[in-house]
């Protein structure tokens, strides 16, 4: 009968130290939020900064084709990975070594994460960004894939935040 005292009563302070944990992690989350830490640096930019970001080659540069309304920012390691403008459809392989694999499949509006090698597959399951919802998701205009320490963000250079959209 004692064993089963002490039992519940450790149990109850594990329990305890896990809820406040949480509790914890869940206040400091929230300062963060409200600090902007998950506000992105890159929607500020003006069609101008994110081309000399690109660097692009200009023997390869055409005149005819217009520029894109919106680009993928692939950020590995809070490092810009590469840049991407949308426009036409296709696929986009981060392979870190290792085995560590995610691909982009990019739309000419917006893009999602189509596979990754990561245990979890929550990147693959949070759905299509574009230019239309971006304003709308919960995540805003990312896609996390946090296992693999890469962010997926969507750039609308000019854009307005939406007054409607939730304050995330």
């Amino acid at each position: 009968m004692q064993k089963n005292k002490q039992a519940a009563s450790k149990t109850a302070r594990v329990n305890f130290i896990v809820i406040g944990l949480l509790v914890i992690l869940a206040v400091g989350l929230i300062i963060a939020w409200r600090a902007g830490l998950f506000q992105s640096s890159y929607a500020d930019m003006n069609r101008d900064e994110i081309n000399s970001m690109m660097q692009a080659d200009s023997e390869t540069a055409n005149e005819s084709v217009p520029e894109p309304e919106a680009y993928l920012f692939i950020i590995l390691n809070n490092r810009v990975w590469g840049i991407e403008p949308l426009g036409e459809e296709r696929d986009v392989t981060v392979d870190q070594g290792n085995g560590v694999v995610n691909v982009i499949h990019l739309l000419p509006d917006g893009f999602y994460m189509l596979s990754s090698t990561c245990d979890n597959q929550l990147c693959v399951t949070e759905g299509t960004v574009n230019t239309q919802n971006y304003q709308m998701r919960f995540l805003g205009p990312c896609v996390y894939c946090l296992p693999h320490n890469l962010q997926l963000e969507l750039v609308v250079p000019g854009a307005t935040p939406d007054p409607n959209a939730p304050d995330i």
